[in-house]
C-alpha cells in the first residue's frame, strides 16, 4: 500500500502536467493558412521585381520567419501569434532580473526558444508551400491583393469545407 501512495504522488503530477497542456492554443488549419497568406503579402510587398527567382528567394524566408513568432496566451484567434514579445515572458524575465527565483521547468535559456505552438505553424507553413507552391506563384506573379490568397489557397484549396472564421475579419493593411 506504501508502494502505490509512492507511485500515486509520483506519477498523478504527470497526468496533471499533461492534461493542463493547452492543446487549444495549437495553430488551426485555419489560423496557419491565414498567417502565411499574410505573411506572403507582406513580404511581397517589399518585393520590387515580382519575377520567379524573387519568388524563389521569397518562399525560403517565409516558414522560417515563423520562428521569430511568439505565442501570447493572454490573446485569442489570430492575434495569438505575433512577432512582439509575449507579455508573461517579458514579466518573467524582468522579476528574474530583480532577484526573484522564476521556475517554469526549463531552463532559462530556453524562455525565448520556439514553443511547439510556433513549431507547428512552421510546419503547417512548410506543409502549404509544398502542395501549393504553384498557386502561391501565380498570386505573387500577378500581384494579386490578400483576399484573393485567402480565397484561393485557404478558402479553396487547404481548408475547403473547414471553419474560415479565423480570417473573416482580417484587413489588408494589418501587419503581423
Amino acid at each position: 500500500m506504501k508502494l502505490f501512495s509512492i507511485l500515486f504522488v509520483l506519477l498523478v503530477p504527470l497526468f496533471v502536467v499533461k492534461s493542463e497542456t493547452d492543446y487549444g492554443f495549437m495553430p488551426t488549419k485555419c489560423e496557419i493558412c491565414a498567417l502565411v497568406s499574410m505573411e506572403f503579402d507582406h513580404q511581397s510587398a517589399k518585393v520590387h521585381n515580382r519575377l520567379t527567382s524573387e519568388f524563389a528567394d521569397l518562399t525560403e524566408k517565409i516558414c522560417e520567419g515563423f520562428n521569430e513568432f511568439k505565442i501570447h496566451k493572454e490573446k485569442s484567434g489570430l492575434e495569438r501569434f505575433s512577432r512582439a514579445p509575449s507579455k508573461t515572458i517579458e514579466a518573467l524575465k524582468e522579476m528574474r532580473n530583480k532577484g526573484v527565483k522564476v521556475e517554469l521547468g526549463m531552463p532559462y535559456e530556453m524562455w525565448d526558444q520556439p514553443p511547439a505552438e510556433i513549431i507547428a505553424l512552421r510546419q503547417g507553413c512548410e506543409s502549404i508551400l509544398e502542395d501549393y507552391e504553384d498557386l502561391i506563384e501565380e498570386w505573387f506573379l500577378q500581384k494579386l491583393h490578400l483576399k484573393h490568397l485567402l480565397n484561393q489557397l485557404c478558402s479553396q484549396n487547404y481548408i475547403k469545407r473547414g471553419d474560415r472564421s479565423c480570417y473573416a475579419d482580417i484587413v489588408e493593411e494589418k501587419e503581423l
